[in-house]
């Protein structure tokens, strides 16, 4: 199954007819993020005892092209109970949407909103890496002299165009009551606690300077590779993106 490029660009929600009159195919795309990894998943529920279910990837360059798909199929056993399955999406060089799509036979009920996609971490760093220093435990973006605005969904890009952060996987309350970055003149301790781990004292902060500001809003950025390239060797050890452990630092 090849998707259209229009497809593989725009989030989509859709519940088509899939081998039978009853049976289903669910699928969504997404942005991708550099170097991040997503659990994607679906509530489900059926009272047969041997309900193979199917999630394809299918992964996409900005121009739409089709790099490759991941397929794996689950057995689900009853009774008629909702349970979720799921599968990971890791964002490789170039790929910028990703498509999942899960199908399920005849039989099996899905819940149209309980499609969730979460960004989850590589590793786990523990405090004592934290204590000592030896991670980041956040990001400072210094945009200051460059008329960045504030905003709920900022960006971050690199020179070559890879997509760094968006907060792709946020959940809406927590982009209503959070927001996926802060801002600030100067480094505070309010805003140093929005990079410091729950459970911990210390604060690392990776530091890197705004190029550039694009968005028809203004409130996105451009950052040099070498140092979308620093971000992405630090989140292999501790992905604080995954955790929206990010401050804007604005005029």
């Amino acid at each position: 199954m090849k998707l259209s490029k229009t497809a593989a660009i725009f989030f989509v929600l859709v519940l088509v007819a899939a081998g039978s009159a009853h049976a289903a195919e669910f699928s969504r795309t997404f942005l991708l993020e550099a170097g991040a990894r997503y659990e994607v998943s679906v509530r489900i529920r059926t009272d047969l005892q041997d309900a193979p279910t199917l999630a394809a990837v299918y992964l996409h360059t900005e121009n739409g092209q089709y790099l490759r798909s991941t397929q794996l199929s689950r057995s689900l056993a009853g009774p008629n109970e909702w349970q979720h399955i799921s599968t990971i999406v890791t964002a490789p060089p170039g790929a910028t949407h990703a498509t999942v799509v899960f199908t399920a036979p005849e039989g099996v009920e899905m819940e149209w909103d309980e499609f969730n996609i979460r960004r989850i971490q590589l590793d786990l760093a523990d405090e004592i890496l934290i204590e000592q220093g030896l991670v980041y435990t956040g990001l400072i973006v210094d945009a200051r002299g460059l008329g960045l605005q504030r905003g709920m969904s900022p960006k971050i890009y690199s020179q070559s165009g890879q997509l760094v952060y968006a907060g792709v996987a946020v959940a809406y309350e927590f982009l209503q009551e959070a927001g996926i970055a802060s801002y600030g003149q100067e480094l505070s301790p309010e805003l140093l606690r929005r990079i410091q781990p729950k459970g911990t004292i210390k604060v690392s902060p990776l530091v890197v300077t705004a190029l550039d500001v694009v968005g028809s809003t203004e409130s996105s950025v451009i950052i040099s590779d070498d140092d979308a390239q620093a971000i992405l060797d630090a989140l292999d050890t501790y992905d604080f993106l995954a955790e929206y452990s990010v401050v804007f630092l604005v005029d």
